[in-house]
């Protein structure tokens, strides 16, 4: 694989350089100003001035629309990008807000208020306003559309007793209410790409469960206890399907991960984030970047300011355990990255403990690919086309892993990348600094 990136750079507020659903425009919000660009050529089309600072931006699913939001003034902003002239301002008033989100019809728009008091429903085509109210504030995911966007679930607290309430989203009626009488609270949930089925769970490592419900049979038709089918896994941390909806991953407090079957709900693959890398089988790999090329089995490896990212042999490697972030609340670490490639094949995750290290599993083989790096991961992306996998550290360098393997790719401007965003085609990324980003061209 060849890559070049574009000369220009382009100043951003905070990783705010988005591809629309389409792959046809590129957005960049700077300060107040909003560029619509074309993603071919990068030349502005449209541009915008937002009343405020932009904190947040989202393009409609239908590529038409767009919003801005500064979330300290509780302020949001629709623009169409067909439509110059025409615009669109909401304010959530003294409620404040949390959040905002397009919905997947591209008709309307969710605002969370603060304090999860409520969410309210915009609809841009008949200017109605909806709520739904009653939202569980500590839960994980409060709420989660289905994949064909026909339904939302959401979970609520009345009297003390969680319930989940699912809408219909053409006219946001409640359609379903899910009584989980067998669940000691609920504190997340989570749709099956086939749209049939909705996982519920509780989190509590002393009563955690997860509930299988079935839109089609509308009753729950699996149900999963770590505690007593599955000791290794203490309590539910998260969970994730992969793209294809065969298996389900469930995340424990424990560094665990397991993969369950979609019929029979037992678990078929275990991981676990084992700070001590063993000479388990000779298909395990460890890449780690050093600087010495003397160390570096193969030199095409190697990028213009000496980084090297080469294939250790020797076992043990013990990884290197983090420091807690002290501004972080929360007692217990977590996963904090957890990304399935889109062919479902490979599984990219983080931990909190481990923050310079990434683990690639292959779940077909059920063998790992290790990269330990000097900086802090800060963010990973997979190719929306192919199992190609960005890494990123604070740093000028990207790393790219592939089947074949890992290498770093340094960028030739000097600018510290922590995130990206991929075009739908996956023929190019954008590159996110903290406040400026540039296009990278990817060539196969």
């Amino acid at each position: 694989m060849t890559a070049s990136a574009e000369d220009k750079i382009f100043r951003i507020n905070n990783h705010l350089c988005h591809f629309s659903n389409n792959g046809v425009y590129l957005a960049v919000a700077f300060q107040t100003n909003l560029l619509i660009k074309s993603a071919k050529t990068l030349e502005t089309c449209q541009s915008f001035i937002f009343t405020d600072v932009i904190q947040y931006m989202e393009w409609s699913l239908n590529s038409e629309y767009i919003l801005c939001a500064n979330i300290k003034k509780a302020i949001v902003q629709v623009y169409s990008v067909h439509y110059p002239q025409w615009k669109c301002k909401l304010t959530e008033g003294s409620a404040g807000l949390q959040s905002v989100a397009w919905s997947p019809d591209s008709k309307c728009i969710f605002t969370i208020a603060d304090f999860n008091i409520q969410i309210s429903i915009w609809n841009l085509e008949d200017q109605t306003l909806s709520h739904i109210q009653n939202l569980k504030t500590s839960a994980f995911d409060k709420l989660h559309f289905n994949p064909d966007g026909k339904k939302l679930a959401v979970i609520v607290t009345e009297e003390g007793q969680d319930n989940v309430e699912i809408y219909k989203t053409d006219n946001w009626k409640i359609s379903q209410k899910l009584i989980c009488e067998r669940l000691h609270s609920i504190d997340g949930i989570r749709w099956s790409p086939n749209d049939e089925l909705l996982c519920i769970w509780c989190s509590s490592p002393a009563e955690s469960k997860l509930l299988i419900y079935s839109t089609v049979w509308e009753k729950p038709v699996g149900m999963f206890f770590p505690l007593e089918t599955y000791k290794e896994l203490k309590g539910i941390e998260n969970i994730e399907w992969t793209p294809s909806g065969q298996l389900l991953a469930v995340i424990g407090f424990n560094e665990t991960i397991i993969l369950l079957n979609y019929i029979t709900w037992k678990p078929l693959l275990k991981l676990y984030l084992d700070p001590v890398i063993r000479e388990c089988n000779y298909l395990t790999k460890v890449y780690k970047e050093c600087t010495d090329l003397e160390k570096s089995s193969d030199k095409r490896f190697a990028s213009c300011d000496e980084y090297v990212v080469c294939e250790i042999h020797e076992r043990p490697i013990f990884i290197e355990i983090g420091k807690k972030d002290d501004n972080d609340n929360f007692s217990i670490a977590k996963v904090k990255l957890f990304e399935f490639s889109t062919c479902g094949q490979y599984l990219a995750l983080k931990h909190e403990l481990y923050p310079t290290t990434l683990w690639i599993w292959n779940i077909c083989t059920d063998y790992l690919d290790y990269l330990l790096l000097e900086n802090p991961i800060t963010a990973i992306k997979w190719n929306p086309v192919h199992p190609q996998l960005l890494v990123f550290s604070e740093c000028t360098r990207v790393y790219e892993w592939t089947q074949k393997g890992i290498k770093s790719v340094p960028i030739s401007k000097n600018m510290t990348i922590v995130d990206a965003y991929w075009h739908p085609t996956g023929e190019k990324v954008a590159l996110c600094g903290y406040n400026k980003a540039m296009i990278y061209e990817i060539a196969c």
